[in-house]
């Protein structure tokens, strides 16, 4: 929870969180977290496919019907470098904004076309 307290020191107003909500995400920054998460997860997963490894084995992750564990527990890794670095450096600089790239009918809890091609 501390991770998450500390993006208001760096981060416009529009996209302090004050917790953790995937789903549905229900601000702008918790969208941006799903999104970029599911982006890895899918690298992730198509990556494993490329080797002998076994999806459903894990480590950190409970292992469950339709869920690759294992890609799960490979993306932790990557998650700070990958997506919050992106979602700070797109948020940052000014190229992500609430209210151009968020659907404003969900209470700005979904990236809309827009949002999703920016970069």
């Amino acid at each position: 929870m501390r991770f998450y307290d500390s993006f208001k020191f760096f981060l416009p107003e529009d996209f302090v969180i004050n917790k953790r909500v995937k789903r549905p995400p229900d601000n702008p920054i918790n969208a941006l977290i799903s999104f970029g998460n599911t982006l890895l997860y899918t690298k992730t997963i198509s990556a494993i496919y490329a080797t002998h490894l076994n999806q459903s084995i894990s480590f950190l992750h409970e292992p469950g019907e339709s869920r690759f564990s294992l890609s799960l527990d490979l993306s932790e890794v990557f998650k700070p470098v990958l997506v919050f670095r992106t979602i700070f450096e797109l948020v940052g600089r000014k190229k992500l904004r609430v209210a151009k790239h968020f659907d404003k009918s969900l209470n700005y809890a979904l990236l809309n076309e827009s949002g999703k091609n920016s970069s």
